[in-house]
């Protein structure tokens, strides 16, 4: 350990410096020195976490390891062995340049990951001949943005990285507002008098001209697909003077963060930061600034529409189950996700009826800006009358 004058030990500085590719954890570090204390041809073995398998601080280690070493077999325990609620892993490894027709033997011992299992359980998997047993070529994992060690991931899946672009080089991913401080400067939009609210902006310059002080604003929230999660208010007058100067009191530097404003009140497909399961992705129509929480896309409108389609697709969950292991969802992941050139034929006619029967479902509740009635009342759930916003609250020329 390094230590200081004052005799308290700080961060071990010789992890960075001996173990670069194992310095993000503990476990990560002994895999580097067991690769060191194996002898050229011989093979070294460990039981470990799983989390080096997939999560970008371990980007390098395997990088390295996949360029390096062999993995000769692997079994992916899961939850219920060693009482570790995180999982385990077991493998061998051949120290030694890998071909690139080098495979290795993986198997899977479990369905789903939060499974908790006895030790019998997994011992009698085990036995099963050929459950969940996958034998790949080790280079095919590093076609894969990260080279997460995804071995039960089809061939197809897998080529779909080699064949499409990535999603942050067919659209404008971007962060938006971060305001430091929300309970001043956000609304319900019904707690805000609706002579001084804007729904209908398309740009910064007509919501500086609409003297309005309330704008809609994207914050992400619940798992909502195609359209929603459209409650909020932000205080945007004179295009955002207030919040731009938030903490410059004083002499001292803002405290928000007003990022990537051209792309304010601009269409988009947006998607919520964090997540306990799957993403969901909506289209926002023009009218609304958007947090550093509502991750948005921009580009053209039939673009927009048809990677909506597209993320919203199960292809595009089980490519991020690959590239965004953790709960959250942002931009540098979502990015990943490959757009192949068929994206193009995707019918943006089936996107309409999907956005306008989310549409209903969300306007069926009083706290929409768009309820017009109890559809009880009214007698049909798609029958509802929706009143436009622009008919009691303030509008762009």
């Amino acid at each position: 350990c390094v230590w200081k004058s004052g005799g308290l030990p700080t961060t071990t500085q010789f992890m960075k410096d001996d173990y670069p590719t194992g310095k993000a954890d503990l476990m990560t570090a002994f895999m580097v020195r067991g690769q060191e204390l194996t002898a050229l041809g011989g093979s070294w073995a460990m039981i470990d976490l799983p989390s080096w398998m997939s999560l970008k601080s371990f980007e390098d280690l395997r990088r390295d390891l996949l360029r390096t070493q062999r993995i000769a077999s692997m079994v992916h325990l899961g939850r219920g062995v060693f009482g570790s609620d995180f999982g385990s892993v077991a493998f061998v490894i051949d120290n030694g340049t890998p071909s690139p027709a080098t495979t290795g033997v993986y198997r899977r011992l479990f369905e789903h990951h939060v499974e908790v299992r006895s030790v019998g359980t997994i011992e009698e998997l085990f036995r099963r001949v050929g459950y969940h047993r996958f034998e790949i070529a080790q280079a095919d994992l590093t076609t894969i943005p990260g080279s997460p060690i995804v071995y039960w991931l089809s061939e197809k899946m897998r080529g779909s990285f080699s064949i499409g672009k990535p999603l942050s080089e067919a659209a404008n991913l971007r962060q938006g507002l971060a305001t430091a401080d929300n309970n001043r400067f956000l609304r319900q939009w019904w707690e805000v008098s609706g002579r001084r609210t804007a729904f209908t902006c398309t740009s910064r310059e007509e919501a500086a001209a609409s003297g309005a002080r309330w704008f809609p604003y994207n914050k992400g929230g619940e798992f909502r697909k195609w359209y929603g999660n459209q409650e909020h208010v932000v205080n945007w007058e004179n295009d955002g003077a207030e919040i731009r100067t938030f903490g410059t009191e004083g002499g001292g530097r803002p405290r928000s963060r007003a990022q990537n404003t051209e792309t304010y009140f601009s269409p988009s497909v947006s998607w919520s930061d964090i997540s306990s399961g799957e993403a969901a992705f909506r289209r926002y129509s023009s009218g609304f600034i958007y947090a550093n929480t509502g991750h948005s896309g921009f580009g053209e409108q039939a673009l927009l529409d048809r990677l909506t389609l597209l993320l919203n697709s199960t292809f595009a969950n089980r490519v991020l189950r690959v590239v965004a292991p953790t709960l959250h969802f942002d931009i540098g992941y979502v990015g990943l996700v490959p757009v192949a050139p068929g994206v193009g034929e995707l019918p943006t006619d089936v996107l309409g009826g999907l956005v306008e029967t989310a549409q209903a479902d969300w306007d069926i509740a009083e706290t929409s800006w768009g309820f017009a009635t109890n559809p009880l009342v009214a007698g049909t759930f798609l029958a509802q009358v929706r009143s436009s916003p622009t008919d009691r609250q303030v509008g762009c020329s």
